[in-house]
C-alpha cells in the first residue's frame, strides 16, 4: 500500500491492491548505498496506477507517495515524470519519483564556506540548512576534516560528497502525525544493516542467482597522490614508502595475473596533505582494485527471505581458482509489492576474507605433531589500525591511533598485555624518535598524537606473547547479593513486575531499582504507546525503603546515579507525550513523587528523534554511555561535561556485531560502562529459549575481553524454577576500590502457584590478570 500526500505533505488518497483505494502495477523501489566507486546513496520509486479514478490526477509534479517500509521507517518520495503507459489492456499513468530528500536538495544552493575541524554533524547540519531536513541518528564516523565548501553547487552534489568523504551510510525518512509529515530526518550511520552470519554460496547455472564481474579496474601496482601543499607540490607517499610513489600485491598478481607484469592504477584524494595519512588510505582502497570485482544478484525467492539494505552476507564463490570468499553486503535492493518475482537484491563486495583450511582438518590429515608443527609455522599477527579522529594530523588538534590484533580471524587485542605494544616512530630519514618512543611506552593499544608526527611513520610492534584476558570473569566467581522485596507496598500497590535495572549507592548501603509500572490509578491515557517506570528503593540487605513514579519514562532498562549535594540523581531517557520525542534526562530522587514530562524537577540535557537511547552513566570516569536498537546494539561513548553542556559528540562507538554478538538469536537487556569496558548482558525468560551471557568489551578497539555463559551449574548462582530472565549488569565500587559486577535475574517464585517474579542480584569478582 502506498499514501498519496499533496503539496503541503498531507494525506489526500490510498494506493491499494485490495480496494481500499486505486489499485496500482508495477511498482518498483529501488534502494543502493553503493557502486564499485564507493558509498553512494541513490533511492527511487516507479509505479503505475489506470486511468479513471481520483487518486490518477494525484499522480503529477508536486504531489508524493509515502511508504511504510520493512524496517519500520517511513519513506516520502516526490513525483516526477509522469508518462502514458499500457498494462495489458489496461490504459496506465506511470511516474518516476525520487526520495524527497534528493528532490529538495538538488533546488538548494549551498554557500561558499571553510572548516577547519568539521565533523560529520557539522557538515551535514551545514548542507541541510533551510531545506526542513533534520539529522536524526548519526554516529559521528569519519573523524575530523578540514572541508571547503565551493560557491555554486547544490546540497544534493554535497551529500554525495560528504557520504563518501566521511564514509557513511544515509537514511532519508520521514515522521508521519494525524495524516501530515511533522518531521524530515536524515540518519547518518557508519552501516546499514545488520550482521547475522548468513551465507550464499554461488557456483555456475544457478537459477535466480546471477553474478557479474570484471577486472577493467583490476590493479597490482598503485600510485597514490594527495593534493598540492603549500609549496605548490603534489603530495605523494614516497617519503613514508622507500622512496617509492606506488604499493605493490604480490599476491594478487600471482593470483589474477599470473604473475606477468604488474597492472597499474592510480587514485588521487585532493584532501590528503599528509603522506602518512594518505599511504593509510591507499592501503585501504587497494583492496577494493587488487582483485576482479563481482556483484551478485539474487532474487528474493532464491534466499528464502528478505534482507534490509546494508545487511552482511557471506557470498563463498565455488567457480573461482582458488575459490574465493567474500564479505558481501547487501548494496542494492528493489522491492515491488505488485510484483514479488521482482524483488531482488545486489550483493557487493567490500572486504575479502582469506579462505583457509581449519586447524582440525590437517589433525585429521596428518599425525599431531606434524599439525602442530604447520600450525606453527602459519602463526601470524595481523595488526587494524584505526584513527577515529581523521589522519590529517597537521592541525592542533590530538588525535587517537586505535590498533586491533588478529591471529587468524579472531580477535586477541584483549589478550596481550599493555607493555607489549611497542609503538615505533619513524622520521623521514628512516631513523627512530627514541625520546617520543619512551613517552608510549606501557600505552597499550590507543594512544593520543598530535602534529608532532606530521611527516613520520607510526607503527606498533607486538611482542610475541599472550595469554588470558587483561581483565576476566566466570560464573564460578559469581555470589548471592540480595533478593528485591517481594511485598512493598509502592506508589499504587504491589509492584509484580520483573525488576528492569538496578544501581547500588554502596556510600550510603541504598539499591535503587526500577519496574514497568502497570498500575492502573495514575497510568497516562497513552499508557499503550509509551510506557512509564516506578523507581524504587531498598536497603543492602533488601529491606524496602520508597519509592517515585516515572510517568513517560520508559521501560526502566537502564539508568545512572550521581550523588550531588546531598541529593541522589537519576539520568535516563524520557519521552515528551505530545510529540514522541526522546529526551536524555536528570532528576533527583523524590521518594513518593508521582513526575511527568515537564515537571520541574527534570533537567533536560539532550533531545533525539522518536528512536530513543537508552543511558547509563560513568560517574568515576566522567562519561556516558547511549545504547540503540536490540538485534545489534550501537554503543556511543560521550563525555559527560559534553552532556552537561548539551553536546552529543561520541568519541568511542561499537556495535554488538563487533563482539560476535547476533541480537537474532539472543535478547538484549542491559548494559553498563566503566571506561574503556563496557559491559552487556542477554538472555531471554525461557530456559531453553536462547544463553543467558554477560559480555566484557573494550570500546576502544571494539574487542571482546571476556563473555560469561550462565549455565545455572556451577553452584553460584542457583535460579527458581524454569524462568531465568537476565536483566540488570551494573557495577560498584567498595571502600578498598574493589570493583564489584552487579548481575540481575528474574526468576520464578517459590511459590508456584505464584506469578510475581523473584527478582536477585549476584556479585561478580572480576579478577585482574596477576591477581
Amino acid at each position: 500500500m502506498y499514501t498519496i500526500l499533496d503539496p503541503d505533505l498531507q494525506v489526500c488518497g490510498i494506493l491499494d491492491l485490495n480496494g481500499k483505494g486505486c489499485k496500482f502495477y508495477n511498482d518498483l523501489r529501488s534502494t543502493k548505498i553503493a557502486d564499485d566507486q564507493g558509498k553512494i546513496w541513490v533511492d527511487t520509486l516507479d509505479i503505475s496506477v489506470p486511468y479513471g479514478y481520483r487518486e490518477t490526477d494525484y499522480m503529477t509534479f508536486g504531489y508524493h507517495l509515502l511508504k511504510q517500509a520493512d524496517d519500520g521507517f517511513f519513506y516520502c518520495y516526490r513525483i516526477g515524470e509522469p508518462e502514458d503507459d499500457v498494462v495489458g489492456p489496461t490504459h496506465v499513468k506511470r511516474v518516476h519519483a525520487i526520495n524527497l530528500l534528493a528532490w529538495d536538495l538538488t533546488h538548494k544552493i549551498v554557500p561558499a564556506k571553510t572548516f577547519k575541524a568539521a565533523n560529520s554533524q557539522d557538515a551535514f547540519e551545514y548542507i541541510l540548512q533551510q531545506t526542513g531536513w533534520e539529522i536524526g541518528d548519526n554516529d559521528f564516523f569519519g573523524g575530523v576534516k578540514t572541508l571547503e565548501f565551493n560557491a555554486g553547487q547544490n546540497a544534493q552534489y554535497w551529500l554525495d560528497n560528504l557520504t563518501s568523504q566521511f564514509s557513511v551510510e544515509i537514511r532519508a525518512h520521514v515522521q508521519v502525525h494525524n495524516g501530515k509529515v511533522i518531521r524530515k530526518l536524515v540518519d547518518i550511520v557508519e552501516e546499514l544493516g545488520e550482521s547475522e552470519g548468513r551465507r550464499l554460496e554461488y557456483s555456475h547455472d544457478l537459477i535466480g542467482l546471477t553474478r557479474k564481474g570484471s577486472d577493467q579496474e583490476m590493479y597490482t601496482k598503485l600510485y597514490v597522490y594527495g593534493g598540492t601543499n603549500s609549496k605548490g607540490q603534489i603530495v605523494s607517499i614516497a617519503s613514508v614508502n622507500n622512496g617509492r610513489e606506488y604499493i605493490l600485491d604480490e599476491d594478487a598478481n600471482d593470483i589474477y595475473n599470473n604473475g606477468g607484469d604488474y597492472l597499474e592504477g592510480y587514485i588521487v584524494n585532493d584532501q590528503i596533505l599528509n603522506p602518512s595519512g594518505l599511504l593509510d588510505w591507499g592501503k585501504t582502497q587497494f583492496k577494493k582494485f587488487n582483485h576482479p570485482k563481482f556483484n551478485y544478484t539474487v532474487d528474493v525467492a532464491y534466499l528464502g527471505y528478505t534482507p534490509n539494505l546494508g545487511d552482511h552476507i557471506q557470498v563463498v564463490d565455488f567457480s573461482m581458482q582458488p575459490e574465493l570468499t567474500i564479505a558481501a553486503r547487501v548494496i542494492q535492493l528493489d522491492e515491488s509489492e505488485a510484483n514479488p518475482t521482482n524483488n531482488k537484491v545486489i550483493l557487493g563486495e567490500f572486504i575479502e576474507i582469506v579462505a583457509v583450511t581449519p586447524a582440525i582438518i590437517w589433525e585429521l590429515r596428518a599425525k599431531a605433531a606434524q599439525a602442530a608443527q604447520e600450525a606453527a609455522q602459519a602463526k601470524s599477527y595481523k595488526i587494524d589500525y584505526s584513527t577515529p579522529d581523521g589522519t590529517d594530523f597537521a592541525d592542533s588538534n590530538e588525535k587517537r591511533i586505535i590498533i586491533r590484533v588478529y591471529e587468524g580471524r579472531e580477535d586477541i587485542t584483549a589478550k596481550i598485555p599493555e607493555s607489549n605494544f611497542v609503538w615505533q616512530k619513524i622520521n623521514t630519514d628512516g631513523s627512530h624518535d627514541t625520546n617520543w618512543e619512551k613517552r608510549y611506552l606501557n600505552a597499550g593499544n590507543v594512544i593520543y598524537v598530535g602534529n608532532e608526527v606530521v611527516g613520520s611513520t607510526i607503527r606498533c610492534q607486538i611482542n610475541d606473547e599472550i595469554s588470558d584476558p587483561i581483565i576476566f570473569a566466570t560464573e564460578e566467581d559469581a555470589a548471592y547479593f540480595l533478593t528485591f522485596p517481594m511485598n512493598a507496598n509502592g506508589i499504587d500497590g504491589v509492584n509484580r513486575r520483573v525488576v528492569q535495572y538496578a544501581q547500588i549507592d554502596h556510600p550510603r548501603n541504598h539499591v535503587y531499582y526500577s519496574q514497568v509500572y502497570g498500575g492502573k490509578t495514575h497510568r497516562p491515557p497513552d499508557y499503550q504507546t509509551t510506557e512509564s517506570f516506578e523507581l524504587s528503593r531498598c536497603t543492602i540487605d533488601g529491606t524496602y525503603m520508597d519509592s517515585m513514579l516515572c510517568l513517560h519514562g520508559g521501560h526502566g532498562s537502564h539508568f545512572g546515579i550521581e550523588y550531588v549535594n546531598n541529593k541522589l540523581w537519576i539520568w535516563s531517557l524520557y519521552r515528551n507525550p505530545s510529540n514522541l520525542i526522546y529526551h536524555v534526562v536528570k532528576f533527583p530522587y523524590q521518594p513518593g513523587k508521582i513526575i511527568d514530562w515537564g515537571d520541574s524537577s527534570i533537567v533536560d540535557m539532550l533531545s533525539f528523534s522518536t528512536t530513543g537511547y537508552r543511558v547509563n552513566l560513568d560517574v568515576r570516569n566522567g562519561y556516558v554511555l547511549f545504547v540503540n536498537g536490540i538485534k545489534d546494539p550501537a554503543f556511543y561513548v560521550c563525555k559527560k561535561s559534553d552532556v552537561e553542556k548539551k553536546v552529543y559528540k561520541p568519541i568511542y562507538t561499537a556495535r554488538g556485531s563487533d563482539i560476535n554478538y547476533f541480537g537474532v538469536e539472543q535478547t538484549y537487556q542491559s548494559a553498563c560502562l566503566d571506561f574503556p569496558y563496557v559491559y552487556m548482558t542477554s538472555g531471554s525468560a525461557d530456559i531453553d529459549d536462547d544463553q543467558k551471557c554477560l559480555y566484557c568489551f573494550d570500546i576502544r578497539s571494539k574487542s571482546l575481553v571476556y563473555r560469561i555463559v550462565y549455565t545455572f551449574d556451577k553452584g553460584t548462582i542457583e535460579p527458581i524454577g524454569a524462568y531465568r530472565e537476565c536483566e540488570t549488569i551494573s557495577y560498584y565500587y567498595d571502600s578498598n576500590g574493589k570493583k564489584w559486577l552487579i548481575q540481575g535475574f528474574g526468576f520464578s517464585n517459590e511459590n508456584v502457584e505464584e506469578s510475581q517474579k523473584t527478582n536477585q542480584l549476584f556479585r561478580i569478582n572480576e579478577h585482574k590478570r596477576g591477581d
